[in-house]
């Protein structure tokens, strides 16, 4: 097919979604080899210094606005409220990310103190998502992070988060050097 390149590019910007090679493949009804050749013509072609880039979410692409613009949009974007989350809605999307598949009461038992708000808060910010009911009694929720989440993160899969326990060792350091230079100028 002559201009494939541009059909996907045309896609990918008016879908506003990711979407799959196997999904793109099947709607054009062209080998997903091919797909998968102009998807990287079009990596490639973003890498260089764009107002977009073209990212990789599980095995899904989806064109967003580089995060190096992104002030600058924001202001034509109408109604635009920059989400903030409480430390306990951090905390709890932390433990979500780095134990998929786990439930409210999981979380609290980590946590230490009741996470239904956080929880909902983090659904209604479609950053987590409900990914299974386990067969126990009251069959539980299930929650993991979503794509929205790894996307705002820079990464493609929970895989490609930091190792928790290098980021909770340095944060540790950094604390005690932090303590440390204030003992020193006292």
């Amino acid at each position: 097919m002559e201009n494939l390149d541009q059909i996907i590019e045309a896609i990918l910007f008016a879908l506003g979604r990711e979407i799959t090679t196997d999904e793109i493949s099947k709607n054009l009804e062209i080998e997903k080899s091919k797909i998968e050749d102009s998807i990287k013509r079009l990596e490639d072609k973003y890498k260089e210094n764009s107002g977009v880039v073209l990212v990789k979410v599980n095995d899904s692409y989806q064109l967003v606005t580089n995060k190096d613009y992104y002030k600058y949009v924001n202001k034509f974007v109408e109604n635009t409220k920059k989400q903030t989350l409480s430390t306990s809605q951090l905390e709890t999307l932390t433990i979500i990310a780095y134990n998929p598949k786990i439930t409210k009461s999981e979380i609290e038992k980590i946590r230490g103190v009741n996470s239904d708000f956080s929880v909902s808060r983090l659904l209604e910010c479609g950053l987590i998502e409900e990914v299974a009911r386990l067969n126990l009694p009251g069959r539980p929720a299930a929650y993991a992070v979503t794509s929205e989440f790894l996307k705002s993160c820079g990464v493609e899969n929970v895989e490609s988060l930091p190792n928790f326990e290098e980021v909770r060792i340095k944060d540790e350091q950094m604390l005690i050097s932090d303590y440390e230079n204030k003992e020193e100028k006292k």
